[in-house]
């Protein structure tokens, strides 16, 4: 018998916070954003003191700055796809991007990539704890499944590309009674829509498809004035989400504050 999955599956179908009310989380993922563009997700973000979770593609001085003054959580965003420059296998891929966030006990694969040889992976060799790869479009009334390897798999209520590919609406209004209904509100949104604040898939597209991968890991500050989108945008939107839960005193949580209430039932 597996007395750690017994132990686990017994907490995670106790009665939780999410099970009554709305619990938000703000995460990040980080996808080769470059310094200016942190710079400037950190200069808007900490104004609203929250702590989000950033899932780590490469090293950040400003990341790891924020991390020291405990402005952030720390997760991993590993690309375990083909022609990554994490590595040429998973084993390659977790390895590197460990480094980048060793005290982790969570991921989420750039492109929601999830195999089995992953999850156990990085269940079994790195004693993560959690993951979030699956992508919901608003969906309600959603708590914490017991994944199969034995992680915990929080599903993500919002994300900004599925929001701006399904062309929903920018004004998170018309969708209000949704973000009050009970159920984890895992809101994950990147610093490059964040910033730029994308009001259309192709509009980011057509950035990234204009530089060249070096180009992109550099992108300055002056860049990111002359793109911009200076109407109503999926950053826009990402602010009036947090601004809703901040002035309602909804409860807010980090992924590792959501694991932890798990694990702590008796």
């Amino acid at each position: 018998m597996n007395n750690e999955i017994e132990l686990l599956l017994k907490k995670n179908n106790f009665p939780m916070i999410w099970d009554s009310e709305p619990v938000f989380c703000f995460t990040s993922d980080i996808d080769w954003a470059s310094e200016d563009v942190m710079t400037e997700y950190f200069n808007i973000i900490n104004d609203y003191n929250i702590k989000p979770t950033l899932y780590l593609t490469h090293h950040s001085d400003s990341i790891k700055d924020n991390y020291i003054k405990n402005k952030i959580e720390r997760g991993i965003h590993p690309n375990f796809m083909k022609d990554s420059s994490h590595g040429n296998n998973f084993e390659e891929v977790a390895e590197n991007c460990m480094k980048f966030a060793p005290e982790t006990v969570g991921f989420r694969s750039h492109r929601a990539f999830d195999v089995t040889d992953i999850t156990h992976l990085l269940k079994n060799k790195y004693n993560l704890k959690y993951v979030s790869n699956q992508i919901t479009i608003l969906q309600q009334f959603i708590r914490p499944i017991l994944h199969e390897s034995g992680l915990i798999n929080f599903p993500v209520f919002f994300e900004d590309g599925t929001h701006l590919y399904n062309k929903l609406n920018l004004n998170f209004k018309a969708y209000k009674d949704l973000f009050l209904t009970p159920g984890i509100k895992i809101i994950s949104f990147h610093p490059m829509n964040f910033v730029f604040n994308s009001p259309t898939m192709p509009y980011m597209r057509q950035i990234k498809d204009s530089l060249s991968r070096e180009e992109y890991n550099n992108i300055s500050s002056l860049t990111i004035e002359r793109l911009k989108n200076k109407n109503q945008g999926i950053g826009n939107t990402v602010i009036d989400i947090i601004e809703f839960a901040k002035s309602n005193k909804l409860p807010i949580l980090t992924m590792k504050e959501m694991f932890n209430l798990i694990n702590d039932n008796k």
